[in-house]
């Protein structure tokens, strides 16, 4: 009678010391029926018969501990498997892999955002500044004073440095401006068949690493230079504006004839590639030893928000090109400027151009020659609308003599403006305009 081997598959799986103590049982048995019976043996043990049955008997002693042998080596297998189910997962590590993920997540956003949208961080930027802007000077800074230009507080001794007026170009093919978004006080105005050009003031002493595409002087730009008594940097001009610049003594910075301070960007065509920095204006004027400014300044008031909410300002000059809209920032009391429909940004560092004061100045102007130049007439009065603190109110600008600052009122009372840059949009009667009216 043929018996299965009792150790089959169970050594395998390892045996701790009750499994060893049933195993060697079985074992024994395994030995014990294994015997062979001589005769007399046979006869002592009462015949086949009685070996028969103790034979069964003992092979059913065999299948029951096989049996409690298998059923404890399940019941093993099994503790193991509720333990493991029992114990879960390693939340740590789960923690630990979230977290580490968020970062990278994080990071790649931050990344993409800073990329290519970085007014973004600068709208932040300001908003955390918002109560600063409307507190009082000497609450903003203590002991400062008001700088001339803009009114904006700053410490003594820098209050009034020498102005500079840039003439710098809007044409499409020579955008992005570089400069503006750091001017203190900026013209907009025309200079031929409704294309748009800029005369930006400088005297805040601030590092502008590239100021430009730089452009010919036209004889009104050089009437708003002389009432501000600042050095006037451009590159040529039509023959009214040059005859002008040397009648009226202007204190002029050519690039035709001060070229080692001005550069060519190779990556821009012609013309709408010469550029300079304020470091170069500031070599040249300390060269002069001009470190004070001569001009008048306007009033200025502290800030006061509209608390009802403001409308866009749109100056709309004649080719959608051109077409300016300013729209008001609640937040930070400024206004946002656009340029065709888009946000305008400083060539330098994508920031965004805004302003705290919008004036739209209407002077009649007529056709000089074939170019299309203009002659704008910049003396006596006429109808100015004035835009701050989220709203507009109609008013007059006053010019009494090329030497005299030009000034904005409403009835007889001097307009105050918020400290904080300036820009004056020169229109023509006819040109479309739209505003809030305060």
């Amino acid at each position: 009678m043929g018996l299965p081997p009792a150790s089959a598959g169970w050594a395998q799986a390892g045996m701790n010391p009750v499994r060893n103590s049933i195993f060697n049982g079985v074992k024994g048995l395994d030995k014990i029926l294994s015997t062979r019976f001589s005769a007399k043996s046979r006869s002592a043990f009462g015949g086949n018969t009685l070996l028969e049955k103790v034979r069964d008997k003992i092979l059913n002693k065999r299948r029951m501990i096989i049996k409690d042998l298998k059923n404890f080596s399940d019941l093993g297998a099994e503790e193991k498997k509720d333990s493991k189910k029992t114990a879960g997962p390693d939340w740590r590590v789960i923690c630990y892999v979230f977290i580490i993920l968020f970062l990278v997540l994080a990071f790649i956003t931050f990344t993409y955002l800073i990329t290519f949208y970085p007014d973004l961080f600068n709208r932040i930027s300001r908003n955390l500044n918002t109560r600063g802007n409307s507190q009082p000077a000497e609450e903003v800074c203590p002991g400062c004073l008001l700088r001339f230009i803009d009114g904006y507080p700053v410490p003594a001794g820098r209050e009034n440095l020498f102005p500079v007026a840039v003439v710098v170009d809007n044409h499409p093919d020579g955008r992005p401006a570089f400069g503006l978004a750091e001017a203190d006080l900026v013209y907009e105005a025309e200079a031929e068949g409704g294309i748009t050009r800029y005369l930006a003031f400088f005297a805040n002493g601030q590092t502008i690493e590239k100021i430009g595409p730089i452009r010919s002087a036209r004889p009104y730009f050089v009437d708003w230079v002389k009432e501000m008594s600042a050095l006037f940097v451009h590159c040529g001009g039509s023959p009214e504006a040059l005859a002008k610049v040397y009648k009226e003594n202007i204190f002029d910075f050519n690039e035709f004839y001060q070229s080692s301070y001005f550069w060519r960007d190779e990556q821009k065509p012609g013309p709408y590639n010469i550029f300079t920095s304020s470091a170069n204006l500031g070599k040249y004027l300390g060269g002069k030893n001009l470190t004070e400014g001569k001009f008048l300044s306007w009033q200025f008031k502290e800030e006061a928000p509209a608390n009802t909410p403001a409308s866009d300002i749109e100056i709309g000059f004649k080719s959608p090109d051109f077409v300016v809209k300013w729209k008001y920032d609640k937040i930070n009391n400024e206004y946002i400027r656009y340029l065709a429909g888009e946000i305008q940004s400083d060539g330098n560092d994508k920031k965004e151009i805004r302003t705290k004061n919008v004036i739209i100045q209407y002077q009649e102007a007529k056709v000089l020659d074939k170019e299309l130049r203009l002659k704008i007439e910049t003396l006596g009065r006429g109808l100015a609308i004035i835009c701050l603190d989220g709203g507009c109110r109609e008013g007059e600008w006053r010019k009494e003599s090329l030497a005299a600052r030009t000034r904005y009122y409403i009835g007889e009372e001097e307009v105050k403006f918020n400290p904080g840059k300036i820009w004056v949009e020169i229109v023509r009667p006819e040109l479309e305009i739209a505003y809030p009216v305060k």
